[in-house]
């Protein structure tokens, strides 16, 4: 990983692309997918059939590589494939053991797109039709379909148990989408979903009366004293020199592709020198996020908030307003999933670590400046790009660098969670 690329946008420019991932859980809330969003960073207002096709030639060329590297190779990915990609083949590109074909609702079922739709199935793909609500005219991709996604945002439970009964009888399997609360996610599971999509699974239930674990206070404690402007680095380099895991992983990192270094860091105090007091802060705090639970739904969380905190605080960087520092960029987007993490209300959270008033507002969702931040994160991961684009916009943010800070950002999330993972 190249550290200087964010500041040199030009030389990424031509390849620059946004990567978004959704988790597809199991009925175990494990991940068992993601489904990849992608866009070419680029000037057009509104997207029409050929941004289309170069949005997803554009995800074969690099975004896969990109999404995927560093995660685990048994996840499927979901890619949405427009009509003309269908009919050239272009699946053929990525790889059968990983790549699930979706079918897009507006797709017309023609004879021609039922002959490449049978070439990519017998080719050993997974097909699966989108956002489907019960709709007529599908029943052909349906019998080919291994997944249907079920749209289930909105529809009563009437409907919902008359689509599955309608479905059953194709015997592919069943995934809701846009599941956004828990009944919605049980009554799907009586109904025989095995798949599951949606906010719920990064919106936690209010847990009443639920206690905190002792090792999670001690790591509240640790984010509540690096949370301040001023914090004592020797004391620092007590702690990290107390723990052997972290001790480590600090030097992986620094020893990593991410510094270019002459001689290798031999020690924790010669680590923290080398980064400078801002850096160190930043790491730890990163490093603290990604050792909460280990459960799958908390790791994508944690995975979704340091990725986040990286790209808020480069463009923060590209921006230099003085109103919108980049180092407190950084911790809006690595405290904005906190909930998630612990299980706990925001309010209750945000009470034991002292932030701005403004980021504090953010986080719990009230009027303030920085929530078209958080709102533009969330609309990079839901591939709302339109208004993506209408942020950056707005405040002059080239779309071609953002694109390329927004693929270091990933890139440096991966490395820090590797160096986990080694640990």
């Amino acid at each position: 990983m190249n550290q200087s690329a964010p500041d040199s946008p030009e030389t990424f420019a031509s390849k620059a692309i946004f990567v978004a991932r959704q988790p597809i859980f199991d009925a175990k809330e494990k991940v068992w997918a993601y489904e990849l969003l992608f866009r070419k960073s680029g000037q057009a207002s509104t997207a029409d059939v050929a941004e289309d096709d170069l949005a997803t030639a554009s995800v074969i060329a690099d975004g896969f590589a990109l999404a995927f590297g560093g995660m685990d190779k048994n996840r499927k990915a979901f890619i949405n494939f427009p009509q003309r990609l269908l009919l050239d083949d272009t699946v053929f590109a990525l790889p059968r053991e990983i790549c699930v074909v979706e079918v897009l609702e507006t797709i017309v079922p023609s004879p021609q797109i039922m002959a490449a739709l049978s070439r990519i199935k017998q080719s050993g793909y997974v097909l699966a039709l989108d956002d489907y609500v019960g709709q007529p005219g599908y029943e052909d991709i349906i019998r080919l379909a291994d997944i249907v996604k079920v749209d289930v945002l909105g529809m009563t439970p009437e409907r919902l148990r008359q689509v599955s009964l309608d479905l059953r009888r194709y015997g592919c399997r069943l995934l809701a989408e846009k599941v956004e609360d828990r009944a919605t996610y049980e009554l799907a599971k009586q109904l025989g979903f095995t798949l599951f999509q949606g906010f719920f699974f990064s919106r936690p239930e209010t847990m009443t009366g639920s206690k905190v674990p002792t090792p999670v206070i001690a790591k509240m404690r640790l984010l509540r004293a690096l949370s301040g402007d001023d914090f004592d680095v020797r004391e620092l380099t007590r702690i990290i020199s107390s723990d052997p895991s972290v001790s480590y992983r600090l030097l992986n990192f620094i020893n990593s592709a991410a510094f270019s270094l002459r001689a290798k860091i031999q020690s924790i105090g010669q680590a923290l020198t080398l980064l400078g007091k801002q850096q160190i802060k930043q790491w730890f705090l990163a490093v603290i996020i990604s050792d909460f639970d280990s459960s799958a739904k908390v790791q994508e969380a944690a995975y979704t908030s340091l990725q986040r905190a990286r790209y808020l605080q480069r463009l923060g960087e590209l921006l230099r307003a003085r109103e919108f520092p980049a180092d407190t960029l950084f911790l809006l987007g690595l405290f904005s999933k906190l909930d998630v993490l612990l299980a706990q209300p925001m309010d209750k959270l945000l009470q034991t670590i002292p932030l701005e008033r403004d980021v504090e507002d953010a986080l719990l969702s009230r009027p303030s400046p920085y929530w078209a931040w958080l709102s533009l994160v969330e609309d990079i991961e839901l591939g709302n790009w339109e208004d993506v684009f209408r942020f950056l916009d707005t405040r002059g943010l080239d779309q071609a660098a953002s694109a390329s800070c927004y693929a270091e950002a990933i890139g440096w999330t991966q490395t820090l969670l590797r160096m986990k993972g080694a640990s």
